[in-house]
């Protein structure tokens, strides 16, 4: 016991909070609240990394005197029906107060006088988003960083966790980390862990495409439920650079238009046709477009007024890291994008799996909480509403962690476990086989990013794209070969990749229907309100294998309800 014990660098406090962006930094500062040790552990570097730092700092508030049950039913709508409604309403009665706190914490947000300024959330008919003065997510989430050290929370940065840790009797109590700079073996020893990672992705085309989160996958090697497997962030970007606007341009008064110039929203989406429509659709139109042959798509910026620029200018290019992006453009490809009508493509940026949790970000595993993106947090990725959401979880998650390790002792860890995750997850340091996790990658990526695996869908293509994934996983992922602890990382996120992709397909061929907002297969293209009005949920069951199980949505609870005809 004692050789085993000596492996590892222990770090022992009451609450573990893995991850380090605003679901992670906000866990943490309400756990010390409440009088835990709180100790965050990131990859990078907590604060200045992952999405939350690379947003563009939108935060969809309810300010007073707003009505909160439109707030509510413009999401639930949104999100065609599949949204847990009492966490929207949550999320939407807490977000005030803590745009308040990030206020001060001394983060202002934009005014016109003493009134607040905004912009409409895209997708949304009702709901506001409101910006910080001079800043984006990134200063946020910065600030966020200096007071959780400022109350006390220990912050370790550069530690990759691949594992959850267990007790004796099979409750978590921590997890198992490798040093990305220092090589330690870290133990983290905690009463209750939050999990605030991302969620996966396959590194796509977008700032934080390198960002694959391990998050809920982890959850699920430990005995967790997955929700919402089916679903993904699709999200279109510029085809050379990387820039943000494809949800504040068309709110100022740009145009999505084809390659022969036609504004083709208006077919698309009769009700919200200045472009303002859910970014879902927005990907799915422009890829019909670009189907029958009138690509390339663009925003129409060249058309804008000159006060329209001067709004996007001031809400994103006049601080943070977008003015250098701007300045890459023109000196790169000579060309500014306020004045320059450029090619956007799909791009994906992560996967909708999220760990099951209830009101409280509580998971099925005793002693293990949810929240930022590994949590399940809805579907459709609105402008703003990452950030307040991510920032509601993981304020419930910290709380409920902390009152959970209120009530614990430090339970006794098992190490033979423990070991067992260190050995597997070392195991491509030890093979001779030679095959390059980046060499992976992009096969899974030939698979999953054509316009007709995960875009438009149909039976026949998501069973092609399943057995190719299928094929992978059987004979390239015990292949994996690395001689150094940056690809040792990448390895294991490869494996988690391939095991997206397959419950992601597995789950989409189950789903027959569409849902215009979320989800569109070619082959069923109307919402079946009958059949499908359900959430899908993924396990691992005693042979390590996913099983899938779905439960209708729980109207009888909520406030609204649809036409289930």
């Amino acid at each position: 016991m004692n050789k085993e014990k000596n492996l590892w660098e222990i770090v022992k406090s009451d609450v573990l909070v893995i991850g380090g962006g605003f679901g992670g930094l906000w866990a943490a500062l309400r756990a010390s609240g409440k009088n835990s040790s709180v100790t965050l552990v990131d990859k990078s570097f907590a604060g200045k990394s992952g999405h939350s730092y690379f947003a563009g700092g939108a935060m969809m508030v309810l300010p007073p005197g707003d009505d909160l049950d439109e707030y509510v039913y413009d999401i639930t709508l949104g999100n065609e029906w599949l949204v847990d409604q009492e966490m929207v309403t949550s999320v939407f009665s807490e977000s005030y107060s803590r745009m308040k706190d990030l206020e001060a914490y001394g983060i202002s947000f934009r005014k016109r006088g003493d009134k607040y300024t905004w912009t409409l959330a895209r997708g949304t008919r009702q709901v506001k988003n409101f910006w910080p003065e001079h800043a984006t997510a990134a200063d946020m989430v910065t600030m966020l960083r200096k007071v959780a050290l400022f109350r006390g929370v220990q912050v370790i940065d550069h530690v990759y966790i691949y594992d959850l840790a267990k007790d004796e009797a099979g409750n978590i109590a921590g997890a198992a980390g490798l040093g990305v700079k220092d090589t330690k073996n870290y133990l983290f020893h905690s009463k209750s862990v939050v999990l605030a990672t991302n969620s996966g992705s396959y590194r796509g085309h977008h700032l934080a495409c390198e960002l694959q989160g391990t998050g809920p996958f982890m959850a699920y090697d430990a005995g967790a439920r997955l929700k919402n497997p089916e679903f993904h962030y699709i999200n279109i970007r510029p085809a050379k650079h990387e820039i943000e606007g494809s949800g504040i341009l068309p709110a100022i008064g740009a145009k999505w238009v084809n390659g022969k110039g036609v504004h083709f929203m208006k077919d698309y989406d009769p009700v919200l046709k200045k472009d303002r429509a859910p970014v879902f659709k927005i990907v799915v139109a422009a890829a019909k477009e670009a189907l029958k042959g009138n690509d390339p798509i663009s925003i129409d910026v060249e058309s804008l007024l000159p006060e329209e620029r001067e709004r996007f200018r001031s809400l994103q290019v006049s601080h943070g890291w977008m003015p250098i992006l701007f300045e890459k453009c023109r000196r790169e490809e000579g060309y500014d994008p306020l004045l320059d009508n450029i090619e956007w493509q799909p791009a994906y940026e992560a996967n909708k799996i999220g760990i099951d949790a209830d009101i409280r970000c509580r998971t099925s595993m005793k002693g293990l909480f949810a929240a930022g993106m590994a949590r399940e947090l809805g579907i459709n990725p609105f402008t703003g509403w990452s950030i307040t959401a991510c920032t509601w979880s993981g304020c419930q998650a910290g709380d409920s962690a902390a009152e959970y390790a209120r009530n614990e002792s430090f339970k006794k860890i098992d190490f033979h476990e423990v070991g067992k995750s260190h050995e597997d997850f070392f195991s491509p340091m030890y093979s001779k086989a030679g095959k390059d996790p980046d060499s992976v990658v992009n096969e899974i990526q030939k698979v999953l990013f054509p316009v007709d695996a995960l875009i438009i869908m149909k039976e026949d293509k998501l069973e092609n794209a399943l057995n190719q994934i299928l094929e992978i996983k059987e004979e390239k992922i015990s292949e994996l070969s690395v001689k150094d602890i940056h690809n040792l990382i990448k390895a294991r996120e490869t494996r988690t990749m391939v095991f997206s992709a397959e419950i992601t397909l597995k789950s989409s061929l189950m789903r027959k229907e569409t849902r215009e907002n979320i989800y569109y297969r070619e082959d069923y293209p109307s919402p079946d309100n009958k059949n499908w009005l359900k959430w899908i949920f993924v396990r691992k069951d005693a042979d390590d294998q996913p099983v899938f199980s779905t439960e209708p949505v729980p109207f009888e609870r909520y406030p609204f309800k649809p036409d289930r005809t």
